[in-house]
């Protein structure tokens, strides 16, 4: 074989590869959808496409932390709902005239707020601030109320409301304490049980002049407990409003970087099959070539 032969053939197989290599690249974009198999095939891209990964992972996170907030959210509102249901309940309850049944209906009105207050979810309690691993009620029945020392004692939970990060520059309290919420509450039951149990009581038929002056002053108390509950109830309200205001704006960003990233790292798969057929083409004709010139002998010319 010639030395021209034997370079012509070299650079023939050098044509074959390239085009071989060209065909794999097109077919392995066609199969992945991506441009390059890795980081490295993105050249100066590389740092962007990081960095948008990153950012897409944080809003990711943040809209699946703030879907389980807004469940608890959801979940509080109802127990709130029936807390100012209770509290509604017994305020009609002392507007009678008759107590034959008043202190079975108050301590109805009672089992309903201890059980509202003692509301789970995920199996936190989520009235108890931040310590979620216990009832923030340690009573079930009036008369455990009345040994305590304080009605305030009734309470168990923290101090501190329990808070999370909703945005990477915003935190709210996810909901107010029982003690927060139904303090007065408690005393009110407190004393109608204690005036019951005393020599102003029972509450018995026909409530006499003395009863109904003292209902009177402690459906003042019921008024300002039950406006305190609706308080605590329009605060989880606006934390609801704001947490799904958060998270559509999380959701933005979301699609925002997934078009990003596409545009980064998704072949184009119409330019990727024109490029596997059209290196198919060169890998054929660079074999054929190649087969020719690696065949090429002086043997016909010496006979």
């Amino acid at each position: 074989m010639r030395i021209s032969t034997q370079a012509a053939s070299q650079s023939a197989l050098m044509d074959l590869m390239r085009a071989q290599r060209e065909a794999f690249d097109a077919r392995e974009q066609l199969s992945t959808g991506r441009k390059a198999p890795d980081l490295k095939g993105y050249g100066n891209s590389a740092e962007a496409i990081i960095s948008a990964r990153a950012a897409s992972v944080r809003v990711d996170n943040y809209v699946s932390a703030n879907t389980r907030l807004a469940n608890r959210l959801e979940v509080q509102d109802l127990a709130y709902r029936e807390l100012s249901d209770s509290v509604s309940d017994l305020r009609e309850t002392l507007t009678t005239s008759d107590g034959t049944f008043l202190m079975n209906k108050v301590q109805e009105a009672f089992d309903r707020v201890v059980i509202a207050l003692n509301t789970r979810f995920n199996g936190s309690h989520v009235f108890a601030g931040v310590r979620t691993d216990a009832q923030p009620m340690t009573v079930s029945t009036i008369g455990q109320l009345q040994a305590l020392a304080d009605p305030m004692d009734a309470f168990d939970n923290a101090a501190r409301r329990q808070t999370t990060q909703i945005d990477d520059n915003l935190a709210v309290d996810v909901n107010a304490t029982a003690s927060e919420v139904a303090g007065e509450l408690m005393g009110v039951f407190r004393r109608l049980a204690d005036f019951n149990d005393g020599p102003g009581g029972p509450f018995n038929g026909p409530m006499t002049a003395d009863q109904q002056a003292y209902i009177q002053t402690e459906i003042a108390n019921v008024i300002a407990a039950f406006e305190r509950v609706n308080e605590a109830m329009g605060e989880n309200g606006a934390r609801q409003a704001k947490v799904e205001a958060s998270t559509r704006g999380h959701e933005a960003r979301a699609d925002y970087l997934t078009r990003m990233l596409a545009d980064l790292e998704d072949a184009d798969m119409a330019q990727a099959a024109t490029r596997l057929t059209q290196a198919q083409t060169a890998v054929e004709v660079s074999a054929a070539t190649f087969s020719i010139l690696n065949q090429a002998s002086l043997l016909p010319f010496l006979r």
